[in-house]
């Protein structure tokens, strides 16, 4: 299956995606390499696209930084997508038994990858800055869904479950998104992982 036909098919039609997702043998570093680090990079030059076209169109050179910080943050930005992925993958792993599911590395990481799809997709939209952040955030949401639907499938957990395993995961998410833009915002790059 090519990277567009999963895009579509886990957005647009999610249950019947989740079955077919949960029988397939891929471990995490190649769906790393095949999907998520495409993905993700989609929204970097994107981001760093828009950013320099807006820095080039605002007096005084507009949000500072030169080509070679937004390179810089562009990998950072893919970097921290991926072992986001990675930390969410081992948080929704842990947790699986918590919520009467089965502990599977493998099967946590797809979850947290293809539950993702959607804000990684809208990155492309990244290139107008402010439209691209707004689509992502909502995309990011439609994510959320997604990922309350594949718990259960993919984890084996309870479907009545799946309510609190998805808002245990997603709180876990939403501190794990503050540590890393604290560390971007460390680094000099927070404004990057604003736009994406």
């Amino acid at each position: 299956m090519t990277l567009v036909d999963r895009v579509r098919n886990i957005c647009v039609s999610p249950n019947t995606e989740w079955p077919v997702i949960a029988q397939e043998r891929t471990e995490p570093a190649t769906l790393v390499t095949s999907y998520l680090l495409p993905l993700a990079a989609i929204g970097a030059v994107a981001s760093f696209i828009g950013s320099s076209m807006l820095r080039a169109v605002l007096p005084f050179g507009g949000l500072g930084g030169g080509i070679i910080s937004g390179l810089i943050g562009a990998c950072v930005s893919i970097l921290l997508t991926i072992i986001g992925c990675y930390v969410i993958a081992f948080i929704i792993n842990a947790l699986a038994p918590t919520f009467g599911g089965r502990s599977d590395f493998n099967q946590a990481f797809k979850t947290s990858v293809y539950s993702y799809t959607p804000g990684l997709a809208a990155g492309v939209l990244l290139i107008i800055p402010v439209l691209g952040w707004l689509v992502a955030m909502i995309a990011g949401l439609y994510g959320l869904y997604l990922l309350y639907l594949g718990l259960p499938v993919m984890m084996q957990s309870p479907k009545e479950k799946a309510v609190g395993y998805t808002v245990i995961v997603v709180v876990a998410s939403i501190v794990l998104w503050f540590v890393v833009t604290m560390i971007m915002a460390v680094l000099g790059f927070a404004g990057m992982m604003m736009r994406g």
